[in-house]
């Protein structure tokens, strides 16, 4: 899947783990998102993400962590990672949906006069 670079803040969490983490995705495509997040997560953890999406509603998908990275801060604060998230299941309807914000948001925008 084509991937957008496109910012977009999403919430990830992990059941298991009872972790909701603020994540911000730096690209996005339907069938994943590469993100940055504050709360780390192992490489095939299972994580359900929820994003709204402006004007095309709200997406709940499961993912699973493909890839990580560790970004220490430089300043010495929290530590952030670098996330590679994989859709496990996302229906055709929601990929519809993805896809048209996807598009809209590429879409060049028209200057009125």
């Amino acid at each position: 899947h084509e991937r957008i670079d496109h910012t977009i803040e999403f919430e990830g969490f992990h059941s298991e783990q009872n972790a909701v983490a603020r994540m911000v995705a730096s690209n996005l495509s339907v069938g994943g998102v590469y993100c940055t997040s504050c709360t780390d997560f192992p490489e095939m953890s299972r994580l359900g993400v929820r994003m709204a999406l402006p004007h095309n509603g709200n997406l709940e998908v499961e993912a699973v962590v493909v890839r990580r990275r560790e970004l220490p801060s430089p300043s010495g604060g929290d530590d952030r990672y670098e996330l590679a998230l994989f859709f496990t299941s996302i229906t055709e309807e929601q990929k519809a949906m993805l896809s048209s914000y996807l598009q809209a948001t590429t879409a060049p925008q028209k200057l009125e006069n």
